[in-house]
């Protein structure tokens, strides 16, 4: 063989082979062109499931907090209603007053409980000491008879005493403690609605 043939042939065979590379080159690409567009696809799937999820959950989270806030005006109402010093005429006894107390305390308490998964930890505890104060208002207005009409306040001015005390004690922790605990609450509730 001569040179000439055998340049001609080595050519040949180098685009031959150039050839072969070249499409093969292509079809790998190809393929992980239609992979990486396979994942992108199930990438955006999860990313929309999670969007979805996300939502949800603050679409339920916002329920539980609107629903927790009606439930606390309810009670804080009702502690403002049978906490003051005097009662209007044409308002409920102040014993149904504070029948109904305990019974908005429970409402909320036991609507609270389980939903405290929605709230951040800080929330929580501002909810807990809310509650902590109401009830310990509760214990100590129900310490002696809610009326004073009972013969036993007409007829022992020690005992009557001791009870505008306790009273006096749980207006204050209303005052001080429970209105100041609400008011940080409604903001904290604000800032997660996304209010402020």
């Amino acid at each position: 063989m001569d040179w000439e043939s055998i340049i001609k042939f080595f050519g040949g065979a180098a685009a031959i082979s150039g050839m072969f590379a070249y499409l093969g080159k292509k079809s790998i690409e190809s393929f992980l062109a239609r992979k990486l567009e396979s994942h992108k696809n199930n990438l955006e799937k999860i990313a929309i499931e999670h969007s979805i999820r996300f939502q949800h959950l603050y679409s339920e989270r916002a329920t539980v907090v609107k629903e927790l806030y009606e439930k606390l005006i309810i009670l804080d109402e009702s502690l403002h209603s049978t906490l003051r010093r005097f009662q209007a005429t044409g308002e409920d006894e102040l014993e149904e007053k504070v029948n109904a107390l305990g019974g908005y305390f429970n409402d909320l308490r036991n609507y609270y409980l389980p939903k405290r998964i929605f709230l951040e930890e800080s929330l929580c505890e501002l909810i807990d000491k809310i509650l902590d104060r109401a009830k310990g208002i509760f214990y100590d207005v129900t310490t002696f008879e809610v009326s004073t009409d009972d013969l036993s306040h007409r007829y022992d001015k020690e005992l009557l005493k001791e009870r505008r005390k306790i009273w006096e004690q749980a207006r204050g922790v209303y005052e001080k403690d429970v209105s100041v605990l609400k008011k940080t609450l409604e903001d904290e509730f604000r800032t997660l609605l996304g209010i402020n």
